[in-house]
């Protein structure tokens, strides 16, 4: 009887250490960013949706669209998106992007998995970013936000 009664209380402490029942709080911000550019030519759309847990980014899906009527500016953001993604995510990981242009347009649509990324490295190369991580090296949800916000986009 004693034995179960020590097993039985070990079993309380473990689950109580563990946090088992606690709630994650699961978050979903959408921004948005409209510029207008008719001195350089192009027009830019894009929508970021963060998906948060806990007040810590997941994920940030975006889609990002450039209007033109003119060929070499499509050109210019097509190569561009392309060698962005594939170098940010050959350097950093965690980027799954497709980049098409046709019909006078360029869009872009990536998935950004923070927890394949490598958090630390981009802060290493990217020091405006520091501010955006918490002490657990994991990006915060209002940190992204703020860097959205600071490039024009509004978030609700």
């Amino acid at each position: 009887m004693k034995k179960s009664l020590k097993i039985f209380s070990l079993v309380v402490i473990v689950v109580i250490l563990c946090g088992c029942g606690i709630k994650q709080k699961k978050t979903t911000v959408n921004c948005k960013l409209s510029q207008k550019n008719p001195n350089n030519g192009y027009e830019l759309k894009a929508t970021y949706t963060i998906y948060a847990t806990n007040g810590v980014v997941d994920t940030v899906k975006t889609t990002e669209e450039i209007t033109s009527n003119e060929e070499s500016i499509l050109n210019y953001f097509n190569t561009n998106l392309n060698s962005t993604y594939e170098n940010y995510n050959n350097k950093y990981g965690g980027y799954k992007y497709k980049v098409i242009m046709e019909n006078g347009k360029v869009t872009s649509t990536v998935s950004i998995d923070y927890s394949k990324m490598d958090l630390k490295k981009l802060v290493k190369d990217n020091m405006n970013m520091k501010s955006a991580i918490n002490n657990e090296n994991k990006l915060k949800l209002e940190g992204i936000k703020s860097i959205y916000k600071s490039m024009g986009a509004i978030c609700n």
